[in-house]
């Protein structure tokens, strides 16, 4: 679908790919205010008003209504035709107002939303959009609780849609209106069937006519049928069968198929299009996670949703740019935390083959001052609008096999199971063939609710010692009971890039000393004691990048939780990303000497740290050969390493076999003795 631009307050001409429905883009042409109107600026959407004080750590960064107005010429053609607008973000609570009437409120930052303001225009005039956004607190709107910066504003973009007065989807949910389930497939066959909600006036006989096209726009089904629509809202089911279908692989083969469902009318007409995959999986307790019935180790992140000095604000190229660290790394899953993500980032996983768990927007705390749950109708109803809107509107992309239901519930006060096992059946009958997952950091009932659980852990940073892990591990492992449960597990340390601490004891979280040679012991000792462990159908690690945290990082980096493999920024990928790499990456030999960004050392006796997918690599100090590693777990140590006063050439290489010759891989560092004046 092509977007379209506004040039002094009008609406270019569409040139639309669907039948009858035409799409403008309306980022521009805004002004946005917060107290005064005539204090406002103009800005061109998505745009945050918390760019400039949480974007960059500011613990007292303004939640509060921010103001966005601009004008809108409808034109006299489209009289007769509806008009919708489409958001498809704010933070966190929008009103919608047109020539002074209220078009709808949207609650929750997280999820798209659109309003029908046919009758609200003005047919060849100029029409006023005005949006009140507000970001401040409130205890009806989901998540009331967690670690991530509360941003306000017009995040993503905005479009108006005009349709004929029959219409596919704006069911209030935000999706595209057909919902396009696989029920089984394998290489032989694929078969399921698309459910198309049809919105229509008055009632009447519709046609639906839906193709499925392969990467090359082939045709490989064609199907019809002839729906009586009542006035208003009703769903219309269209099966499909594929003969000898190309599967969705994962990070091997993500293959994509195109939809086109068309809705006609007499002469009018409308359709959407979408980009789909054909896929099955399952996890087994003992065996893990299979995708079209083969073994498919989920090695994943956790990912939240801002970057520096934009927050929320995503462009193509930055969300290219994140999927590229991941895959490099060696991801091929990522569970996005906290809420929806920018929806191109899903059809980038769809496009790399990266498996997601979605998360909802329920998250507990670990905070008194905090309460991620209110036994209050208004919360309720937030919670089940909340999670309608993230399945119907994540429900066609392949990528997607989980829904997050809970992340780290505390069960203080009221208690929330009750709540968390109703939402759980609310996804459970809107999509019954993914799996659903609880984000658990404690014992008790709450496990047994979803499909699935991962376990949340910080050993070695907020608890314990890096060891606990496999203490834990154990413990799982050895009880008849939990070994029943379907477990994955997650874990995070702290790491600020460039400091070094010559002995590796664990900081606190609350300090400003967060070591980066720290963090990446901890993830040594992790992957360690789970590299070889079946027991867990996914690993995800935290986090992939750092992120804003005013509440939670006063300690570390000024408003950043920096228990990133990437820095917020995504300039510098900390020691234990190349941990990752050397474990989960393959395809890229490469070798890395870790905890040398900070060159000063008071010790002449020192221990070098290597992070290589090579099995066998040789350090020179000075030019002089200290022998040759080999890689356990990706990693090498040269103990017992005499360096010289002043400074010294460490080099690591390794030779290996290429296309036509052998090739050098290496790495250089320089490291400077100092006794008694450095670190």
């Amino acid at each position: 679908m092509k977007r379209f631009f506004f040039v002094l307050l009008a609406l270019l001409p569409a040139v639309s790919a669907l039948a009858g429905r035409e799409v403008y883009d309306i980022g521009r042409g805004w002004k946005f205010y917060t107290v005064d109107r005539r204090d406002s600026v103009g800005v061109t959407l998505p745009h945050t008003w918390n760019d400039t004080d949480a974007a960059v750590g500011r613990l007292d960064y303004y939640r509060g209504i921010g103001n966005y107005f601009r004008y809108l010429k409808a034109r006299p053609e489209w009289r007769g035709k509806r008009v919708f607008v489409r958001f498809y973000g704010a933070g966190t609570v929008a009103d919608l107002m047109v020539n002074g009437r209220h078009a709808g409120e949207h609650r929750g930052g997280n999820n798209a939303f659109e309003f029908e303001i046919t009758d609200l225009l003005d047919y060849g005039g100029k029409n006023l959009l005005w949006v009140i956004v507000n970001n401040g607190a409130r205890l009806d709107v989901l998540p009331t609780a967690g670690e991530e910066n509360v941003y306000g504003g017009l995040f993503r973009q905005a479009e108006i849609i005009v349709t004929e007065p029959a219409a596919i989807g704006f069911d209030g949910y935000g999706g595209c209106g057909v919902l396009f389930a696989t029920e089984c497939a394998d290489t032989l066959r694929a078969s399921g069937s698309a459910a198309v909600t049809v919105n229509v006036p008055d009632s009447r006989h519709v046609q639906l006519d839906m193709r499925i096209l392969d990467a090359r726009d082939s045709v490989v089904f064609s199907g019809h049928a002839k729906h009586r629509a009542d006035g208003g809202l009703s769903v219309a089911e269209l099966p499909f069968e594929i003969e000898r279908p190309h599967l969705w692989q994962g990070t091997a083969d993500p293959y994509l198929y195109t939809v086109t469902v068309v809705l006609a009318d007499g002469t009018r007409t409308d359709s959407v299009s979408f980009r789909t995959g054909l896929r099955t999986f399952s996890v087994d307790a003992a065996r893990g996670f299979f995708l079209n019935g083969i073994s498919y180790p989920l090695r994943g992140v956790v990912l939240w949703r801002d970057q520096a000095f934009s927050g929320p604000v995503f462009n193509e190229e930055e969300l290219r740019r994140d999927m590229r660290l991941i895959r490099e790394m060696g991801a091929n899953a990522v569970r996005v935390a906290g809420g929806t993500h920018h929806p191109a980032f899903y059809e980038l996983c769809d496009e790399e083959g990266v498996v997601v768990l979605a998360d909802g927007p329920f998250a507990g705390t670990s905070t008194l001052d905090e309460r991620g749950y209110f036994a209050t109708p208004a919360f309720r109803d937030n919670a089940e609008r909340q999670f309608r809107e993230l399945v119907c509107q994540r429900y066609n992309n392949p990528s997607v096999a989980f829904w997050g239901i809970f992340a780290d519930p505390e069960i203080l006060g009221d208690d929330p199971i009750p709540f968390i096992g109703e939402m759980n059946r609310l996804v459970k009958s809107l999509d019954p063939g993914r799996l659903t997952v609880g984000i658990s950091n404690k014992d008790g009932d709450v496990n047994r609710i979803t499909d699935l659980v991962v376990w949340n852990h910080t050993f070695g940073w907020k608890t314990g010692l890096p060891g606990d892990i496999a203490i834990w591990r154990d413990q799982l492992r050895g009880d008849a009971e939990w070994r029943k449960i379907r477990s994955g597990v997650s874990y995070r340390v702290g790491g600020i890039a460039g400091q070094y601490a010559p002995k590796l004891v664990r900081p606190d979280p609350a300090s400003g000393w967060h070591p980066e040679n720290w963090q990446a012991y901890v993830h040594e000792v992790h992957i360690g004691a789970l590299a070889d462990e079946r027991a867990f159908w996914g690993v995800f690690v935290g986090d992939m990048f750092d992120h804003g945290s005013v509440r939670t990082a006063a300690g570390g980096l000024r408003g950043v939780n920096d228990c990133g493999l990437v820095t917020f920024d995504r300039q510098v990928r900390k020691d234990a990303y190349w941990l990752y790499k050397a474990n989960w990456n393959r395809e890229d030999p490469f070798i890395h000497i870790a905890s040398v960004r900070e060159r000063r050392r008071s010790d002449k006796i020192q221990t070098v740290t290597v992070y290589t997918n090579l099995p066998v690599a040789e350090l020179c100090v000075n030019g002089v050969s200290l022998g040759t590693r080999v890689a356990r777990n990706g990693v090498m140590k040269w103990d017992g390493v005499q360096l010289r006063l002043g400074e010294n050439g460490l080099r690591v290489f390794a030779v290996i076999a290429g296309d036509d010759d052998y090739v050098t891989v290496e790495e250089t560092a320089v490291l400077t003795c100092r006794p008694g004046g450095g670190v």
